[in-house]
C-alpha cells in the first residue's frame, strides 16, 4: 500500500499520519511526503517519525520536493492539499469585492472571492493531478484543496483519473456544534445529510440511535441566538443545514446581516490563520517531547477522513458520512455536479447513497451547481466568458457592474497565479461594464 501526500506541509498531514500509526490496516503502508517547501517538508517528516515512535508504529516515510520523484513508485492513493499564499490572497478575495460594496461572508468558497480562489487553485491542482495520472491513472485521489467541489469537478473533467473524491471536515464540525447545543457527546450523534459541500441539509438526525429532530427543535427554541441563518433556513424549509452559518452564508445573498462580525470577513480570516499557527505551535512542542501522548490524543478529535476511507477500501467496511463525488442521481441535481452525500466504503469501492431532499431546497443548490461548473471550467480553460457568467449568476453579487469590476481587479492582481488569463481578458470584462 503506497500513499502519497502532495502538499504534505498542510495541517491535514499530521492527522493523517496519526491515523495511519493507529490503524492495524494502514500502519505498514509506504508513505511518500511531497512538498516544494523544504522546511515544511522536513518538519512534517519529523512529526511523522515522532508519531511513529510515540505510538509504537515505525512509519515507512520518504520525502521529496518534486512530485516527479514519485514516478519510480506505483502509488495506490494520493492526497492533494495545496495552496499558495493562502491568507494573503484570501484577504484580497474579501477586501476587493467589499470595496465595491459586495458583502461576502467569507469570500473563500462562494461569491466573487470564491470565484477568484477557484481560478487560482484549479490550475495548481490540475498540474499535480496530471502528474499523478502519469504515475497511475487508477490511483484513488483525495482532494482537500478549496474551493473543494470546484477543484474536484475540474480534476474529474480535465484529467483521466478514474477515482477522485473531494473531502471536507464540515460534517464533523456540525456534529461538534450540535453536541454542544444538545448537551451530548459527539460520538452519540449520527445524521444523514446531502447537498453541496458547505451547503448540505440534514435529512435524518439521531442521538443514541433514536430520531432526534424534536430534541433539536426544542434546543433551538431555548437558544434563539444559536446560528440565526441556519435557524431561519430550518424554519422555512424544515431541514437543518450544515456545516455552519458562515460557510452556508457564502452562497446566499441575504446572509451578511444575519451573521455576527466575529464569524465573518477579516476577523474570521485572521481567526483561521491563528488557529493554524496554534496547531503548528502544538506540533513543535510535540516534536520536542513537551506534549505527552494523552494530550496529543485529546488534540486529535477525529481520524483523518482520507485515511478513514482508505481503511474502508482496504477491508474495514464503513459508512463515510460525507464525501464529494460526481452526481449520478444521488440527489436531484444535474448529473456530473460534484455533490456531497454519504457513501458505503469497502473493498468493492466507494458506493455513494441516494438521499431525498425536499424540492423546495433544490433551486438554491441548482444555482450553485451551475456556478460550480462554470467557475471550474473557466479556471481550467481560461474562458473569460464563463467567468462573467459565473459572476452574473451569483446571488451574493448585488450589482452587476460592481461584480464585474471586482473580478477584473482580482484577476489582474493575481495574474502571477493565473497562467490561463491575461490583462487583455480583464479589459474585455471592463468593456462589458462600460457598454
Amino acid at each position: 500500500m503506497r500513499i502519497a501526500f502532495i502538499g504534505a506541509g498542510s495541517i491535514f498531514t499530521p492527522l493523517a499520519l496519526y491515523t495511519i500509526a493507529n490503524s492495524e490496516i494502514l500502519s505498514k503502508a509506504e508513505i511518500y511526503l511531497v512538498d516544494i517547501d523544504k522546511e515544511r517538508l522536513e518538519f512534517i517528516e519529523a512529526i511523522g517519525r515522532k508519531i511513529g515512535n510515540v505510538f509504537k508504529k515505525e512509519l515507512k516515510i520518504w520525502s521529496f520536493q518534486n512530485i516527479q520523484e514519485l514516478e519510480k513508485f506505483d502509488i495506490d492513493y494520493a492526497v492533494i492539499s495545496v495552496e499558495k499564499e493562502r491568507y494573503k490572497r484570501w484577504r484580497l478575495d474579501f477586501e476587493i469585492p467589499y470595496k465595491y460594496s459586495i458583502k461576502q461572508v467569507l469570500g473563500e468558497n462562494g461569491g466573487i472571492g470564491g470565484l477568484s480562489h477557484t481560478l487560482r487553485v484549479v490550475p495548481l491542482v490540475l498540474d499535480i493531478a496530471k502528474e499523478v495520472e502519469d504515475i497511475n491513472s487508477d490511483a484513488r485521489v483525495f482532494i482537500y484543496s478549496n474551493p473543494e467541489p470546484r477543484v474536484t469537478y475540474a480534476v474529474l473533467n480535465y484529467t483521466k483519473l478514474k477515482h477522485v473524491y473531494g473531502l471536507c471536515t464540515g460534517y464533523l464540525e456540525r456534529k461538534e456544534t450540535l453536541a454542544q447545543l444538545l448537551n451530548v457527546k459527539e460520538n452519540k450523534i449520527r445524521f444523514t445529510a446531502a447537498g453541496l459541500n458547505h451547503f448540505t441539509w440534514i435529512r435524518e438526525l439521531y442521538i443514541d440511535g433514536k430520531e432526534s429532530y424534536e430534541k433539536l427543535d426544542s434546543a433551538l427554541e431555548k437558544n434563539p441566538k444559536f446560528e440565526p441563518l441556519s435557524q431561519l433556513l430550518y424554519r422555512a424549509f424544515g431541514l437543518f443545514p450544515s456545516p455552519s452559518d458562515n460557510h452556508i452564508g457564502e452562497y446566499l445573498g441575504f446572509a451578511w446581516d444575519l451573521i455576527p462580525g466575529e464569524k465573518k470577513g477579516l476577523k474570521w480570516i485572521e481567526r483561521t490563520k491563528k488557529e493554524g499557527e496554534e496547531i503548528r505551535k502544538l506540533l513543535r512542542l510535540f516534536l520536542k517531547g513537551l506534549v505527552p501522548k494523552f494530550a496529543f490524543n485529546k488534540f486529535i478529535k477525529f481520524p483523518d477522513i482520507a485515511m478513514n476511507i482508505v481503511e474502508g477500501l482496504e477491508g474495514k467496511e464503513k459508512l463515510q458520512e460525507a464525501i464529494n463525488v460526481p452526481n449520478k442521481g444521488y440527489i436531484n441535481l444535474p448529473d456530473g455536479t460534484v455533490v456531497e452525500v454519504p457513501a458505503e466504503v469497502s473493498r468493492r469501492g466507494v458506493k455513494p447513497l441516494k438521499v431525498e431532499l425536499p424540492k423546495e431546497v433544490i433551486p438554491m443548490l441548482r444555482t450553485q451547481a451551475e456556478i460550480q461548473k462554470l467557475s471550474a471550467e473557466a479556471a481550467a480553460e481560461g474562458n473569460i466568458e464563463k467567468v462573467v457568467q459565473a459572476v452574473l449568476l451569483d446571488p451574493v453579487v448585488n450589482n452587476a457592474e460592481s461584480g464585474l469590476k471586482a473580478i477584473a481587479e482580482l484577476i489582474e492582481i493575481n495574474l502571477d497565479m493565473l497562467p490561463q488569463f491575461s490583462k487583455e481578458d480583464t479589459e474585455e470584462i471592463r468593456k462589458m461594464v462600460k457598454s
